[in-house]
């Protein structure tokens, strides 16, 4: 585990690239997640887009990026899998997570992991992984404050006056007035300068943006058709460029209150664009990913990832390692010292070596779930995908944008990648015998 006193961590003195000695870092991180919600590979500046993403790619430029990470296709699955390091087909959690629905009671949740291990909890923003009673809402698993709303959407705009318009405060209505990004960041931003500075920070940011419908401020909108946007992609790019603003603001916070140094803040997506179902659009020099929001190919599940720890990780580094959402559970705890004793296996493995040491560790395949009961597995350069279409192999590292089927000639590969895939079915098929 890494500890303050006496650790090695990789630094440059000067140019000469030695290993320096970091001894005044506290032993453990504080951590703040920040997560958008539909939003594709493209659309961030360090991918080559002419969406603006300062802030985004500031990120990328001070930290690591990870090249290869990967959600599952739609919101609630992922955040199923971020918050228990589980595969949510286990629990039956295929789509999207309706009012009568929950992550079932007996998943244990990283923060109630992180609370446990001293850490304070802090979320706002979107839950969708329940609200069916009191024992599904966040404070009930595991955040000591709450400040958001529970489904899937909601409107860009809260007007105060108006019908209780779905944001909430610890389990009560709130009322609020503005633009939710920004009263997502503000909440965020509160919480960190109110904190017990005795204690580390576990902050988990989940904005709506760029979700649709998406609304941004209009001198956005006019910016992006003085660039010549189309008229579809207007609103999500400037609600993205104001995401990216409200970002800016946090970390600025992080470094006025001193935490900048002592803190790991990731940057990641909840699943592919849904505007890039169709008629997707590339600038020149990007990735050309096939298929978006609730699709199996790398368009709907590999999204833009970045973390950033200053007195940890060595800025503009890079990973290829193979790596998924679920596997965020165990690499935070074990980079936070946080002891994990899951009364369930977890599907998710510590990849804070590879982060740490920008060498690629082995792992098992991960295991990424679809709507209607599809699969994709990944394994080194290898994506099998298993859907109601068939069954489709590729080798994603020579070819990203899956333009060729290897399954008849790599049948041995194929086979091996799907049975990969029985222990999931007969989880699945418990559930519903």
């Amino acid at each position: 585990m890494w500890r303050a006193i006496g650790i090695l961590v990789y630094g440059l003195a000067g140019s000469s690239g030695i290993l320096v000695a970091d001894t005044d870092r506290p032993s453990r991180p504080n951590i703040v997640l920040l997560v958008s919600d539909d939003m594709g590979w493209n659309d961030v500046g360090y991918h080559q887009s002419r969406i603006s993403t300062p802030h985004i790619d500031q990120l990328a430029r001070d930290g690591i990026r990870l090249n290869r990470f990967y959600v599952h296709p739609v919101c609630s699955p992922t955040r199923t899998a971020l918050m228990t390091g589980r595969l949510p087909a286990r629990m039956g959690i295929t789509g999207v997570i309706g009012r009568a629905g929950s992550v079932p009671k007996d998943e244990g949740f990283l923060p109630e992991w992180m609370g446990q291990a001293g850490y304070q909890t802090f979320m706002a923003g979107k839950w969708h992984l329940g609200m069916i009673d009191r024992a599904s809402l966040p404070s009930a698993r595991g955040f000591d404050q709450f400040f958001g709303f529970y489904g899937g959407g909601i409107n860009y705009y809260a007007t105060v006056g108006s019908r209780h318009s779905g944001w909430y405060r610890n389990g009560q209505p709130a009322a609020v007035e503005g633009y939710s990004t920004d009263l997502i960041a503000s909440e965020a931003i509160e919480r960190l300068q109110r904190r017990d500075k005795n204690r580390p920070v576990f902050l988990y940011v989940a904005f709506n943006a760029p979700h649709p419908p998406a609304q941004a401020p209009e001198r956005l909108i006019q910016k992006y058709q003085r660039l010549g946007f189309t008229r579809r992609r207007l609103s999500h790019a400037g609600a993205i460029e104001a995401m990216d603003a409200a970002i800016g603001r946090i970390l600025a916070t992080l470094k006025s209150e001193g935490m900048e140094r002592d803190t790991l803040v990731m940057f990641f997506c909840d699943n592919g664009s849904g505007l890039s179902r169709r008629m997707p659009q590339f600038e020149p020099g990007q990735l050309k990913l096939r298929g978006g929001k609730g699709m199996l190919q790398e368009g709907g599940i590999r999204v833009p990832a970045v973390m950033r720890w200053p007195a940890t990780i060595r800025s503009g580094a890079t990973t290829d390692q193979l790596m998924a959402v679920q596997d965020l559970l165990p690499t935070l705890a074990a980079l936070a010292t946080v002891p994990l004793k899951p009364a369930k296996p977890l599907d998710g493995v510590n990849c804070w070596p590879a982060i740490r040491d920008r060498k690629p560790i082995e792992r098992p395949p991960v295991i990424v779930g679809g709507e209607g009961g599809g699969f994709a597995v990944l394994d080194g350069k290898w994506k099998l995908i298993w859907d109601s279409v068939g069954l489709n192999l590729f080798d994603i590292v020579r070819d990203p944008i899956e333009a060729h089927d290897l399954s008849a000639e790599q049948p041995l590969k194929a086979a091996e990648l799907a049975d990969r895939l029985r222990p999931i079915h007969q989880a699945m098929k418990e559930l519903n015998p």
